[in-house]
């Protein structure tokens, strides 16, 4: 257990969009939002685009572990993408030195909510259990500012999974 108070994690709900980010030093939750990726005409503009925010989150949170949501694949032009950039998160984050996890949002689910399908709003519910500072976020008059944190919500119960269970 002491270990996890050293620790400093950044984790990632990768997005070609939009991603969700969370900092915890141990079991602190320091950081969290949603980075957004410009929408770019070519698919190596945005590859290139995340790749810039990946390196600047490492260089500026120092973290030791990198926990990534795993993508599904899917045959479409938006899927294979972000298997692509989620591979190269993971890539970004062995060069750096740091630790690299993935887990399947499935499996983040039942380990955060104790049900591998719960819906995006039943993990931003339940994590705001755990930190309260994240309710203003849970509810907008705007749909899209409620789908957009979502994307935060993930990246939060990532972190709080890996702690569960290290």
């Amino acid at each position: 257990m002491n270990k996890n108070k050293l620790q400093k994690i950044l984790a990632i709900d990768p997005g070609t969009r939009y991603m969700g980010i969370a900092f915890f030093e141990g079991r602190e939750l320091i950081y969290y939002g949603v980075k957004t990726i410009r929408k770019m005409a070519h698919a190596q503009d945005t590859l290139r685009e995340g790749r810039k925010i990946i390196a600047r989150l490492i260089q500026d949170f120092k973290p030791t572990t990198l926990v990534v949501e795993k993508t599904f694949f899917s045959n479409n032009r938006n899927s294979a993408l972000l298997n692509v950039f989620a591979d190269e998160i993971k890539v970004i984050g062995k060069r750096k030195g740091l630790k690299v996890i993935a887990y399947a949002a499935n499996t983040v689910r039942k380990g955060v909510c104790g049900n591998g399908a719960a819906s995006k709003d039943e993990i931003a519910k339940v994590i705001v259990s755990y930190y309260p500072e994240l309710r203003p976020y849970l509810t907008s008059d705007r749909k899209w500012k409620e789908k957009f944190y979502r994307n935060m919500f993930d990246a939060v119960a990532l972190g709080k999974h890996f702690y569960s269970i290290s």
